[in-house]
């Protein structure tokens, strides 16, 4: 009963701070996906696939507060074309949900955590035995960094499966949710993607506060890349010069971390700093 409290309180608390993270403007890119729709109990999830002909991993993403799958089609169809089957469910706080008024950020927390283990369990079914990621945006990355170990002594959504965990930036640091055993947990290879403009207010006044994954996780495959130009909506718009250099390391982490490829480790394990970008290992 009192862990069963526990969890509740955690969910309130992340979601109650998490409302106050801006909804993501949609992007210019678009790119094909399929669609397809799954029941979670009661409920219907739409899910947008981007299905290479011939996948050889899995990336489960999870898109920022207001976001669609849409928004980040050029990142999305850039991990497919890379050799990944992407799964991008349809969360009910988006701007496209039918459903939309019915749910706040609070009430969506939990169903979030929910959609991206059922968009996992489809993805298992659609190309099965393959190696699992979970990449996120922001709120998205959150959900991300629980499947990989993040927040486990409050949450229980690890994923045993997943391989490797991408963000794009992070909801920061979230009180009543985020103690100093937060990510102590996440025991995978992450890569953090943020930058030296990346203020979130409310959440994260200061830029850092979205390397917290990156330098309090055990060390050990964990990488950070800061643009020094860069905000918190990199992900969801291609067009900024920074954009092809991010997009460039997460195919590399990706192809490393998650598909073992032996010439994405030895470029992983060669990346340096840029004029346009800090690149820090642990």
């Amino acid at each position: 009963m009192t862990e069963r409290l526990l969890h509740r309180r955690a969910l309130l608390a992340g979601a109650l701070a998490l409302a106050v993270t801006p909804a993501l403007a949609p992007s210019l890119a678009r790119a094909a996906a399929t669609s397809a729709k799954i029941m979670v109990g009661d409920r219907e999830l739409e899910l947008s696939v981007f299905r290479p002909a011939k996948p050889k991993g899995v990336i489960v993403f999870s898109h920022g507060a207001g976001g669609s799958a849409e928004t980040y089609a050029a990142l999305l169809e850039a991990w497919s074309q890379a050799g990944f089957l992407v799964v991008a469910p349809l969360h009910v706080d988006s701007l496209k949900h039918p459903r939309k008024s019915e749910y706040t950020l609070q009430s969506a927390f939990p169903v979030r955590i929910a959609d991206v283990g059922a968009a996992a369990g489809w993805a298992a079914s659609a190309a099965p035995g393959l190696p699992l990621a979970y990449a996120g945006h922001s709120y998205g990355s959150l959900m991300s960094l629980m499947r990989g170990g993040a927040l486990e002594s409050m949450i229980p959504a690890r994923d045993p499966k997943a391989k490797a965990v991408l963000c794009f930036s992070s909801p920061g640091s979230i009180q009543g949710l985020m103690g100093p055993a937060t990510f102590q947990t996440l025991n995978v290879p992450t890569l953090m993607l943020t930058g030296e403009r990346d203020v979130v207010p409310g959440m994260a006044p200061d830029w850092r506060a979205h390397l917290r994954a990156f330098e309090e996780s055990p060390a050990g495959e964990k990488y950070a890349w800061i643009g020094k130009s860069v905000d918190h909506g990199l992900a969801h718009h291609p067009e900024n010069p920074a954009f092809p250099q991010a997009l460039a390391l997460s195919v590399t982490f990706l192809k490393a971390e998650v598909l073992g490829d032996a010439e994405a480790k030895t470029a992983l394990a060669a990346q340096s700093s840029t004029a346009a970008a800090e690149f820090r290992r642990r």
